[in-house]
């Protein structure tokens, strides 16, 4: 689901503000989620996802009333007996503009909220189980923290906005291009931006503000690690520690505490990261975390990202092992903003994922999409600092792209 940030009247994609309001109950949200998918009949949607069949069933039968569903089969019931179970599909997706969105209760966001994210989460999960998720060497898999200000966190949602928009027009080429062959990709494609609980100063002291933004590039991220740094960085607690890093400011001693592993092995790990230019010292501490010797407080210098070439050259062992890293940090990311209350502190905030069916031109523009986002970031937090005046107006930002191949089989429709 996304809130857009635009304005004006309701996107092509948008809802009414009236039948928002009869869309922001969970279960509503989770079905036409599911169904986007792939159909499924009431009874398989409890033993899947869950919940109370006489409630799901009722909420099937809404959402095809209201025209976001529809019966695409009947057939004998298989719960043992005589009992028609319909199968329906979806046939429309619920998208919340920003004026719709802000006529939400708060506790109607958080709900639909939840329900999104709950199956974004679960197609990460069957593709990570099915080995599909990093099935295609040039998948995209990113996640950043910046701080931002109103100018810059509009510009976001916008690109954003205009991946979400391109998504259906690339469907439907793709669709044409291949005749209705079956070579094309079941993909899963992921957008977010949402305001995090850390505060933007510890965002922007452990972020690269305090370096110059890499240079721009239309589908290219310059700042991608080389084949000798991915192979030093293919290490779970070495990845995990950087993605932490990017975040905010951590000494060994508190990552072991917050995330874990031995103090002797991660502190090493940190040593060598330092070494190898990745992250820097950033503020001693006497006394340490427990009141002896010296605490060390680092702070992130390069984002761990890898270009198609590069991620190649790792064995699919090691790239499904440092994508775990990454999912677990980004994951973590999302329920801290969504336990701290921030997650829809902003009714502008986007939050979308969409399936689709693309071939390879199509895929490749997507790549070239998020890569051209993730780039963006550092120019924009520049950007926003230079216009702020008092850094904790800034936004802290979680954005999260993706875009793999699902686990789902192609539907028939």
């Amino acid at each position: 689901m996304t809130a857009s940030l635009k304005n004006t009247a309701p996107s092509p994609f948008g809802i009414s503000p009236k039948m928002a309001r009869a869309l922001t109950d969970s279960w509503r949200v989770r079905i036409l989620a599911e169904l986007s998918v792939h159909p499924m009949s009431p009874s398989q949607f409890v033993e899947e996802v869950g919940g109370e069949l006489t409630h799901i069933s009722r909420c099937f039968r809404q959402l095809a009333a209201w025209g976001y569903i529809e019966v695409q089969e009947e057939r004998v019931g298989r719960r043992g007996g005589a009992a028609i179970e319909h199968v329906y599909r979806g046939i429309q997706r619920a998208h919340f503009d920003t004026a719709t969105w802000e006529n939400v209760p708060r506790s109607g966001r958080h709900a639909v909220s939840r329900a999104a994210v709950g199956s974004y989460l679960a197609r990460i999960s069957e593709a990570v189980s099915a080995r599909t998720f990093d099935e295609e060497i040039d998948r995209h898999l990113s996640w950043d923290a910046v701080a931002l200000d109103r100018a810059a966190w509009l510009r976001l949602g916008e690109h954003l906005d205009e991946v979400l928009e391109r998504l259906p027009e690339l469907a439907v080429e793709s669709d044409k291009r291949s005749k209705g062959s079956k070579t094309l990709i079941p993909t899963i494609v992921g957008l977010a931006a949402f305001r995090s609980p850390q505060s933007p100063l510890s965002m922007l002291q452990a972020s690269r503000f305090h370096q110059s933004p890499p240079a721009l590039g239309k589908g290219e991220v310059d700042f991608a690690f080389g084949p000798a740094m991915a192979k030093a960085l293919s290490n779970n607690w070495r990845c995990r520690i950087l993605l932490e890093l990017t975040h905010r400011p951590l000494s060994p001693s508190r990552f072991v505490e917050e995330i874990g592993g031995s103090m002797t092995h991660i502190s090493r790990c940190f040593r060598e990261l330092a070494k190898l230019g990745l992250i820097e010292i950033f503020e001693e501490r006497k006394g340490g975390r427990r009141g002896g010797g010296v605490e060390r407080i680092y702070r992130c210098l390069r984002r761990p990202y890898f270009d198609t070439a590069t991620w190649e050259t790792l064995p699919r062992l090691v790239r499904e092992e440092m994508s775990q890293s990454f999912l677990t940090s980004y994951v973590e990311r999302v329920v801290e903003a969504m336990e701290g209350g921030t997650f829809d502190a902003e009714a502008d905030r986007h939050f979308s994922w969409k399936p689709v069916m693309l071939d390879g031109t199509a895929w490749e523009e997507v790549g070239e999409h998020l890569n051209e986002i993730l780039g963006r970031l550092p120019h924009l937090e520049h950007e926003s600092v230079e216009r702020c005046a008092e850094i904790e107006d800034l936004i802290p930002t979680v954005v999260g792209l993706a875009s793999f191949r699902s686990a789902s089989r192609r539907r028939e429709d």
